[in-house]
């Protein structure tokens, strides 16, 4: 069991580092999908190894907290990339969790209404590959549940509507879709084969240990994920293009793109929560659109030029002596930065030094770089 520890256990603490990092950094409601489905994934994973007889024998309340978790990985999966692959926040109903609240509240049931002898037996059985035909119904369910969502998920990251989005959300999704349809190949083997259980009393740890590098996998192309385009997270980060359609003319996207400038000198960027998708809202207009007109008009996406009008503010306040008044952070939040992580990778992006080179400069009598 040492050896399926060394596997699970490092795919589960990345996991909630990742989280802790989603969090801190990337805290707002276009992320709650993906930070549901990597807590899920972890939890499952922390708890493979605990998935032995002695343990379930005597921990029993083990059993409803962790056989039901692969209900949650369909909806969730599929929530998330519904979320990464349209504008408007994706919201998903309470109904999609009936499965895992029934599972729940069923294998809870049945163990706390269980005399101990019975429990232990059951336990007996599980592992000596002979479990209860409502075990098997219920895994059973859980395969068909997550298959379906699955094919639906493949269906939004290789279907006609992807070749729309930009590169960086088609890879976000396809990796999304692809590495869960191998963890589920994997569990149909453990859940719906009982040999598998019960070689894992005879030392035979292979169909566990597969299952919990795929599902590391997930965890750590996440991670990777995000250290390669962290913007993707960030409230309108990344926006999604809309190739192949002809939605405006040159003329239209600069007239659209004149009344967005106008929105940005009036002070809008200021606000922290500001995303293309807002800013489209308020002008009337779709976010594809809002996306073209910007791209096209100053070949650059919405959140550069959101990044730039934030910078320039900071540098104007800094030559206006606001930082006798004021740290530098809060001159960096009052610009709409809404983390000092983010603040301090965007000016060194932006500028090519970093706000304290920037003030140490200034101090020397030195202008600073003005973004375009």
């Amino acid at each position: 069991m040492s050896l399926l520890l060394l596997f699970a256990l490092p795919g589960a603490i990345q996991g909630m580092l990742l989280l802790l990092l989603i969090t801190l950094r990337f805290r707002h409601a276009g992320n709650v999908p993906l930070a549901l489905l990597i807590l899920t994934f972890s939890l499952r994973l922390g708890t493979i190894p605990t998935w032995n007889k002695d343990i379930m024998q005597s921990h029993p309340w083990l059993w409803p907290l962790t056989t039901t978790l692969p209900f949650l990985f369909g909806p969730l999966l599929f929530w998330t990339v519904q979320s990464l692959s349209q504008t408007n926040q994706s919201r998903i109903s309470i109904l999609h969790f009936i499965p895992y609240i029934g599972g729940t509240l069923l294998i809870s049931l049945i163990v706390a209404t269980l005399p101990e002898l019975s429990y232990q037996y059951l336990v007996e059985l599980v592992f000596d590959g002979y479990p209860p035909f409502w075990m098997l119904g219920l895994n059973g369910l859980k395969v068909i549940i997550n298959l379906g969502y699955v094919m639906c998920t493949l269906w939004l990251a290789f279907g006609p509507k992807s070749f729309h989005l930009s590169t960086v959300h088609r890879v976000w999704i396809r990796v999304l879709a692809i590495i869960p349809f191998l963890v589920l190949i994997v569990f149909c083997i453990v859940a719906l084969y009982p040999g598998a259980t019960a070689k894992l009393v005879q030392g035979n740890t292979t169909p566990f240990i597969i299952l919990a590098v795929i599902m590391s996998l997930l965890i750590y192309a996440i991670s990777f994920l995000v250290l390669l385009a962290p913007a993707s997270l960030e409230a309108g980060g990344i926006p999604l293009s809309c190739k192949g359609q002809n939605l405006a003319t040159d003329d239209q996207c600069r007239e659209l793109l004149e009344r967005a400038i106008e929105k940005l000198d009036g002070g809008m960027f200021k606000n922290p929560n500001l995303s293309e998708a807002r800013l489209a809202r308020t002008l009337g207009v779709h976010p594809n659109r809002l996306s073209m007109a910007v791209n096209r008009s100053l070949a650059k996406p919405f959140r550069k030029l959101l990044n730039q009008y934030r910078i320039a503010y900071f540098q104007q306040e800094v030559l206006r002596g606001a930082l006798k008044q004021k740290t530098i952070l809060e001159v960096a939040y009052e610009a709409g930065f809404s983390a000092k992580s983010t603040f301090n990778r965007v000016f060194k992006e932006e500028t090519g030094e970093t706000p304290s080179e920037f003030e140490q400069r200034f101090n020397q009598g030195k202008s600073g770089k003005r973004p375009d």
